[in-house]
């Protein structure tokens, strides 16, 4: 019997062990991007690792997928959509958030910066977070780009809001019974400082965020210390602030007549008030140095912006200088509608023209950079200027983005300029002989004749001399020295002193024997030393260039002045200067904004490229790939954690936060068209009112009636007399005058008027009309609600 199923046992022992061997032989030849119809976490890191960091469109993805198992030697099992590719990123996206608070978490202290520009009529704001590492190393995390509906200061806060409360919110439900779970208010009270550029509207975001800051933390403390009384004590605590609440709104009656929701809103403000308060006397209880260590929050401008705006004023004060030295500046750059105005049209429209029009090497430089290297890359002469130069000097010398306006352009485009001059002058002709017509457009023209102007080329070489001897020395400082801005101090100290040195002595620039041990910032070369040469051949013919030293020291005077109101954090007494080093790497902050303006520049490159880009799908990538999104996934979430990301994906991806964003704008739009029509309304009836006033007014021609008049009937008749008296003195030269010099203004008119001089113009339109042309800040004066002085 056992002999008989030899075979069959043999046979099947074969057949076992032959399957065996297809199994293990398929398994290496394939590879399955599914497991259960589930993708696997490999195939999604890999996903995320093709779309955010090697720029893999989405579409290409599967593709991708095939392309590289064919060079192996493989086969791929599956298929992934490209709307599971789209969750895919969406979960990095959410993964981002829970790394940063994590992140956060660990340290003291956080600081913020952000950026905002518009694209295609619509605001986008840009917001970064850094902190110290344990190494010592100075982090930047992308923290994401947000639609706003406009640029203001309240709406930029609530962005930054919105973004910290999503961030807690996604960590504590992804991270729930794993880590103790964060309070946004918490987030908020570890930021201690910001980062921004120099405008107005920044300036008021980091004094309302400061002040977010402060009821953040009196509100926390309040909590703490009202859950460390006795029971007792706080529900004392609280029925008096809920009496307070229903006294407030009116008594029992009126309270019980609201609606839940409104009671809720009203409970919730009136015990948030109750935590300030007793925050508040918590925090008043602490040493002066403990509450400034609590409130410590800082604030430092872009050092980008600094030598920008430095570079503005100096320009602005060199322009000025020709006029207040009665001299005739560099020649008009006119446009082709004020040439032929200039030309050929009236007096009027000739003087406009004039007065319109821009003159000196910035405008040159701008409408060089329109000639030579557009930013629409369908304009201008583009690649054939490159070939040029190429063909004559053996190498590519781009022309600066002056039409871009990119930092330190000018002083770029200035330099490139006075080094190849006769090579762009002989290119020009060029360009001009191969037209059929044989003519230059007016651009051009404009660029060619700015070429020919020496007082042109002066001002070009002060941009020039500026920027090899100030701006890229100071650029290598900022970026080579430390990383943190609020160590940068006595860099702007050595800034501002050196260019005071070289107010008072220009010599150091032009003089024969200056070098650039003497003339730049930091004593190294010049980044273009032959730009330098041509400055000094320049510089020594005195009888051509006249005006080139007092020219640079106006434009020095300028920038020095400037960079005196930039650099104001730095000040010997202020608040940067006092820091101390644990302070200083507690409020970590880039030396510059590039992060965010890159992240900008990022978001419109791949709008043109990807038009129909969600900002959700851009973040997700762009976060990924900056923040090291994709070792932090692999190293620190369990599968219970990635299963919530996938969870959180397809929530968010359902959630149509696009359409929900179009549809905030359109209706903002909206609010912002209606206030504004009922403001014009109410001036309308304002202003007809005012009319119909004026219309009724009786001319008081005595003396005797003059005198009896109070300033608001003084200022109504001679408000009447305006309208054909030219004499009459404009409202803005009667401001502050008292009323015995407004009758005698009268009284004049009022003889004018009696001896034919002048007469009233009985054209009841040319009334309104005069009245619809004043400041409605005058329309209450003229109606009687003036506040001047009523006095005899």
């Amino acid at each position: 019997m056992r002999v008989s199923r030899a075979p069959l046992q043999k046979a099947h022992a074969v057949k076992k062990a032959t399957a065996r061997t297809i199994a293990q032989t398929t398994k290496h030849t394939t590879f399955a991007l599914k497991n259960k119809n589930i993708i696997t976490d490999t195939v999604r890191d890999t996903i995320c690792e093709l779309v955010a960091t090697h720029d893999v469109p989405v579409s290409s993805v599967r593709g991708v997928f095939g392309v590289i198992a064919d060079c192996l030697g493989i086969a791929v099992e599956g298929d992934v959509s490209t709307r599971s590719i789209g969750r895919v990123l969406q979960e990095a996206d959410v993964a981002a958030n829970v790394q940063m608070v994590d992140e956060m978490m660990e340290y003291q202290g956080v600081t913020l910066s952000g950026d905002g520009t518009s694209h295609k009529n619509v605001n986008y704001q840009s917001h970064h977070i850094t902190y110290t590492s344990h190494d010592g190393k100075g982090v930047t995390r992308f923290a994401g780009i947000q639609h706003e509906v406009n640029h203001t200061s309240e709406t930029q806060l609530q962005g930054w809001k919105d973004v910290l409360h999503e961030m807690c919110d996604t960590y504590n439900t992804c991270m729930a019974g794993e880590k103790a779970v964060v309070d946004p208010r918490e987030v908020v009270s570890k930021v201690k400082g910001m980062l921004t550029d120099h405008a107005e509207d920044q300036k008021k975001l980091v004094r309302l965020f400061s002040d977010w800051k402060r009821t953040c933390e009196r509100e926390v403390r309040g909590e703490c210390a009202l859950a460390a009384l006795p029971p007792d004590d706080v529900i004392a605590l609280l029925w008096q602030t809920t009496e307070g609440v229903i006294t407030a709104a009116g008594g029992m009656e009126a309270w019980e007549a609201l609606t839940a929701e409104e009671q809720y809103l009203r409970s919730s403000e009136a015990l948030r008030q109750l935590k300030l308060t007793i925050g508040q006397e918590k925090f008043n209880g602490l040493t002066e140095s403990a509450k400034e260590s609590v409130d410590f929050f800082i604030w430092a401008g872009c050092c980008m912006h600094k030598d920008l705006n430095a570079v503005k004023g100096g320009n602005t004060r060199m322009q000025s200088w020709w006029a207040h030295h009665s001299i005739d500046g560099p020649i008009l750059l006119m446009n082709r509608d004020n040439a032929a105005a200039a030309l050929g049209g009236s007096s009027t429209a000739q003087a406009r023209a004039l007065h319109v029009s821009q003159r000196g090497a910035a405008k040159a430089l701008a409408l060089a950079g329109a000639v030579f290297r557009h930013k629409d890359d369908k304009k201008g002469q583009q690649d054939s200027i490159r070939f040029f130069l190429e063909a004559h000097l053996g190498y590519f010398s781009p022309w600066p983005d002056t039409s871009n306006t990119r930092y330190h352009s000018n002083c770029d485009g200035a330099c490139e300029w006075l080094v190849h001059q006769d090579l762009y002058i002989i290119y020009l002709g060029i360009v001009m002989d191969k037209k059929e017509a044989r003519t230059h457009t007016n651009i051009e023209q404009n660029v060619f004749a700015a070429f020919h102007c020496n007082k042109t080329k002066q001002e070009l070489v002060c941009f020039g001399a500026w920027g090899q001897c100030i701006s890229h020395p100071y650029f290598r400082s900022v970026r080579n020295s430390s990383d943190n801005i609020l160590d940068l101090g006595p860099l702007h100290d050595r800034l501002i002193a050196h260019v005071r040195t070289l107010v008072g002595d220009v010599e150091l620039v032009f003089g024969a024997d200056a070098t650039y041990e003497t003339a730049t910032l930091d004593g190294k070369q010049f980044e273009r030393p032959e730009a330098f040469y041509a400055i000094q051949r320049i510089a020594q013919d005195t009888e051509k260039y006249p005006y080139l030293r007092p020219l640079f020291t106006a434009f020095l005077e300028g920038a020095l002045e400037t960079l005196l109101r930039f650099c104001r954090e730095f000040a010997p007494d202020g608040t940067i200067a006092q820091l101390s080093p644990k302070k200083r790497e507690l409020a970590r902050m880039n030396s510059t904004n590039d992060a965010n303006e890159g992240a900008l520049g990022t978001l419109r490159v791949s709008m043109r490229r990807a038009p129909r880009m969600s900002l959700t799908h851009f973040n997700a990538r762009l976060k990924y790939k900056k923040n090291q999104t994709g070792t932090y996934v692999k190293t620190s979430l369990g599968p219970t954690a990635r299963k919530y990301l996938r969870k959180r994906a397809r929530i968010n991806d359902t959630a149509g936060m696009e359409r929900k964003r179009r549809i905030a704008q359109v209706e903002y739009d909206k609010h912002v068209v209606q206030r504004n029509r009922e403001k014009d309304q109410k001036k309308k009836e304002r202003r007809e009112a005012a009319a119909a006033k004026l219309a009724a007014v009786v001319p008081r021609l005595t003396q005797e009636d003059i005198n009896k008049m109070r300033v608001a009937e003084l200022d109504l008749q001679i408000r009447w007399h305006r309208q054909f008296d030219s004499q009459m003195p404009a409202a803005k030269d009667l401001k502050g005058k008292k009323a015995p010099e407004k009758r005698a203004i009268l009284a004049a008119a009022a003889e004018r008027l009696s001896s034919g001089e002048v007469g009233p113009n009985t054209d009841e339109a040319a009334t309104i009309q005069e009245i619809e042309g004043h400041d409605t800040t005058n329309v209450g004066a003229l109606l009687g609600d003036s506040n001047k002085e009523n006095d005899l």
